[in-house]
C-alpha cells in the first residue's frame, strides 16, 4: 500500500516538473545553499555489548549540542551538473540510568556522537537545465561513537563506510514567486539499503535567491561484525529544514 503511494506521488511529480525557462542551457549554472536542518534522531546504537535507544528531539539536540552545520552546492552546465551536500553534527546525550543488574546501581551511561555526512552526485536533467533530474552518487557516513557504561571500560568506535545510490529529484512551479522541489534516493553500500527523502518548498526573489522551507527524513542501517567491538546502527535522522540558496 505504501509503496503504491509513492509511486503515485512520484510520478505526478515527475509529470508536473518543468524546467526553468530563465535558466539558459548554454552558460554555466550555480546554486550553494547554507541551511540549518532542524535533526531529530530515532533508533538505536550499540557497541559489542552496550546497547543505548536514541530517541532525541531537536530541543534536546540543541540542548546538549556542541556544534553542527549544513551546506549544499550544485554546479553544471545544460543538463548535466554535480553536487555536494554536508552535514557536520557533534552533541552529547544526557546519560541514561544502565539496568541493574548486570549493571552496578545507580550506574549511567553517557554517549557522545560526531557524525559527518558528505554526499556527492552526477545530475542528468533529461527536460533541461531545472527539470526533473535523474541521480547517482555517492554518501559518506563518518560516525564516532564514545560510550561511557559506568565505572566500565569506556568504548569507542569510529564506523566509517561509502554507500551508493540512484535517485529522482523534480522541480514543480506553483507560481510565479513559489516552487516545490522532491529528492529521493536508494542505495546499497556499507550500510543496508539506506533511504533518504526531502520535500521543499522555495520563494524566489527579484535577487533569483530563494528562502527554503522543508522536511528532510533518512533512514540507516550499519553494521560492522569484523572487529573486537561489533557496532550496530539502526537510525532515523529527520525533521525541518530552513536555508538560504544563491544562485
Amino acid at each position: 500500500m505504501i509503496m503504491n503511494w509513492i509511486r503515485i506521488v512520484t510520478f505526478i511529480l515527475l509529470a508536473g516538473s518543468s524546467p526553468l525557462q530563465a535558466q539558459d542551457a548554454d552558460s554555466w549554472n550555480w546554486k550553494i545553499a547554507p541551511y540549518l536542518w532542524g535533526i531529530n534522531m530515532s533508533g538505536d546504537v550499540s557497541i559489542g555489548p552496550i546497547k543505548q535507544d536514541v530517541d532525541v528531539s531537536f530541543s534536546d539536540i540543541l540542548s546538549n549540542m556542541e556544534l553542527a552545520g549544513q551546506v549544499y552546492a550544485e554546479f553544471g552546465k545544460s543538463d548535466h551538473s554535480v553536487h555536494f551536500d554536508y552535514t557536520y553534527l557533534r552533541l552529547r546525550p544526557e546519560p541514561s540510568t544502565l539496568p541493574s543488574p548486570p549493571f552496578l546501581p545507580g550506574a549511567e551511561l553517557s554517549t557522545k556522537l560526531t557524525v559527518n555526512i558528505f554526499e556527492t552526485a552526477y545530475n542528468y536533467y533529461w527536460k533541461g537545465p531545472g527539470g526533473p533530474a535523474l541521480v547517482l552518487g555517492a554518501r559518506m557516513t563518518d560516525m564516532k561513537t564514545r560510550m561511557n557504561p559506568g565505572r566500565l571500560e569506556t568504548r569507542v568506535s569510529g564506523p566509517d563506510w561509502w554507500d551508493y545510490f540512484v535517485g529522482i529529484k523534480t522541480h514543480n512551479p506553483i507560481s510565479r514567486n513559489w516552487d516545490f522541489d522532491f529528492y529521493g534516493t536508494v542505495g546499497t553500500g556499507g550500510s543496508d539499503l539506506p533511504w533518504t527523502l526531502a520535500a521543499t518548498f522555495g520563494r524566489r526573489f527579484a535577487s533569483n535567491n530563494r528562502l527554503l522551507l522543508g522536511f528532510r527524513l533518512w533512514g540507516v542501517d550499519y553494521s560492522q561484525n569484523n572487529s573486537t567491538a561489533p557496532v550496530a546502527l539502526d537510525l532515523k535522522y529527520y525533521g525541518a529544514v530552513i536555508g538560504y540558496e544563491f544562485n
